[in-house]
Order: structure tokens, then C-alpha cells, then sequence
């Protein structure tokens, strides 16, 4: 499968027209600022910066963690979007092909991968779908 560029795929997100709930902005802006009070406290245990004033920290980073929401809220719906509007599916070949990759990858088998990820490989359907919908967009931007 054709890989997609991570900054061409933010800029698409960023620029896509659809409505992201304020509520689910405000959630992934709180997770984010637990996330990073929670690195902080990692580093101050493990012997690295202190991080004397964290609220301080967080309040001067509080625009890059609100754009970092935002991503996070609204790329879930961009691709579900792009999927029901382009029609996109998975075929059993295609779930093969990177149950495969993943194999290779880690040194492991098919069985391995198909053991971790269904004997139908259902569970790996969802990350190859949203593949497939990041390359649509990202070669839209390319053309």
C-alpha cells in the first residue's frame, strides 16, 4: 500500500469542511493537557527537567494543545466522511497484503498476525480503510 504524507494529510484535515462539536474538541483538549501534565511528571521522575510550573507550561503551550484537539476531533470524522462520500472498501486481498507487510515488519508470521488480528483479519479492516481514505486525500492535494 501507498503511504501518505503526514503533513499533507494535517493540511487536509485542517482545510476539510465539517462539523466538529465543541464537546468533543473540549475532550480531546483535556486528554491532551493529561497527557502532558502526565509526561512532565515522568520527567521530573526520571531525572529531567523539573517542570516547577506546569499549569504555567500548559497555559503558554494552550494554542498548539487547542490545534492538537481539534486535529484529533476532527480527523476521525474527515475520514468516515471520505469513506461514505468516495465509497471506499477493503477487500479480503488487501487485508492480506498488509497482514503480510505487518509480518514482515515485526519478524513474524501470518499465522501470528492472524492470530492477533482474527483469523478473517477483521480487526485490521478499520486501519486499512482509513489507509486507503489519508492516500485518497493526500493524492487529491498532490494532483
Amino acid at each position: 500500500m501507498m503511504a501518505y504524507h503526514e503533513s499533507v494529510w494535517r493540511r487536509f484535515v485542517e482545510d476539510y469542511d465539517i462539523d466538529v462539536p465543541e464537546e468533543a474538541i473540549e475532550n480531546e483538549l483535556r486528554y491532551v493537557e493529561l497527557q502532558l501534565r502526565h509526561n512532565m511528571q515522568y520527567d521530573r521522575l526520571a531525572g529531567g527537567d523539573m517542570h516547577m510550573f506546569p499549569t504555567r507550561e500548559l497555559d503558554e503551550q494552550r494554542e498548539e494543545m487547542r490545534a492538537a484537539a481539534v486535529f484529533e476531533a476532527k480527523e476521525p470524522r474527515v475520514i468516515k466522511a471520505i469513506v461514505a462520500e468516495r465509497g471506499i472498501d477493503v477487500t479480503y486481498e488487501e487485508l492480506e497484503a498488509e497482514a503480510e507487510a505487518i509480518a514482515k515488519r515485526q519478524n513474524s508470521t501470518i499465522e501470528e498476525v492472524k492470530r492477533f488480528f482474527g483469523e478473517d483479519l477483521g480487526m485490521l479492516r478499520r486501519d486499512v480503510l482509513d489507509q486507503k481514505a489519508r492516500e485518497w486525500a493526500c493524492n487529491q492535494i498532490s494532483k
